[in-house]
């Protein structure tokens, strides 16, 4: 599993243009690691099976990549429990255990 820790900042990071990026070696890793998950995401078919979005403080809805638009998006500290579960691989909800099959009566009419 891969959490996405989601600021502005890492927003504003992976969003801009590559003329507008720092020239910082943290900005560039940056950069190549976001469109290396996009990649994958693509490739499964738009399906989400690793990643684990965040949205820090500071950070809305909007700062979430399109990309990860139509996936569970978790808020920290809110959802820390259900994190937690997802990481651990836990549910949360825990189905009754099956009964016992009724037994079927017909009558003839």
């Amino acid at each position: 599993m891969i959490i996405i820790v989601i600021s502005p900042k890492y927003y504003e990071t992976v969003t801009a243009s590559p003329v507008g990026l720092e020239g910082d070696e943290r900005t560039y890793n940056t950069v190549y690691i976001h469109k290396q998950l996009q990649n994958e995401f693509i490739q499964n078919g738009s399906k989400n099976f690793r990643f684990i979005p965040i949205l820090f403080p500071g950070a809305k809805k909007c700062h979430v990549p399109n990309w990860l638009q139509n996936t569970h998006v978790y808020v920290w500290p809110r959802d820390r429990d259900d994190i937690l579960r997802r990481l651990m691989r836990v549910e949360k909800y825990n189905p009754p255990p099956i009964g016992e099959l009724p037994t079927i009566v017909s009558i003839p009419i």
